[in-house]
């Protein structure tokens, strides 16, 4: 008996790919606006819907993109109400917002990653305000001693409300 032998079908070879045809994901332009949120230590609904109305008037008042820093490092605990305010308030500003958090305990980073998934806003959630405020430079937000940048948008702070 013989076998037949049957090549292996051929394959394109893909065309190679260079650097000048590549295109790169650009990041949001630049804020209007670099506002510094201190969250709760408690991330219950009571205080994410508290914060987020704070929010929505800031972003009423104030015309063009806002950066939200929200420094979370006190951040105990976050619930599943406080990540549904902010989805609402993404909802409704999500166009407008680029959100940077800094928030080192793993329950309330993961509420940040649940917002984070479906949100219009860009999100960027770090473990430390240092790597925080480094992205923050390198965006333009920030001068390189954590100062605001000569060049870079207003400051403001919010502070929660509890």
């Amino acid at each position: 008996m013989s076998t037949l032998f049957k090549p292996a079908p051929r394959v394109a070879e893909p065309a190679p790919v260079t650097r000048g045809g590549a295109v790169r994901p650009s990041s949001p332009p630049l804020a209007v606006h670099l506002v510094r949120v201190t969250l709760p230590e408690q991330g219950d609904e009571l205080n994410g819907k508290a914060l987020c109305e704070q929010l929505r008037r800031f972003l009423n008042a104030h015309p063009g993109p806002c950066c939200f820093f929200l420094e979370g490092t006190g951040m105990v605990n976050a619930r599943i109400g406080f990540a549904n305010a902010f989805k609402e308030l993404d909802r409704e500003w999500g166009a407008r917002m680029e959100v940077v958090c800094a928030i080192p305990l793993p329950i309330p980073r993961m509420m940040a990653h649940t917002v984070a998934t479906m949100a219009q806003a860009s999100w960027h959630i770090f473990r430390t305000r240092a790597e925080a405020e480094l992205h923050l430079q390198r965006r333009g937000y920030l001068a390189a001693e954590g100062s605001p940048s000569p060049r870079g948008p207003v400051h403001a702070s919010l502070q929660p409300l509890s």
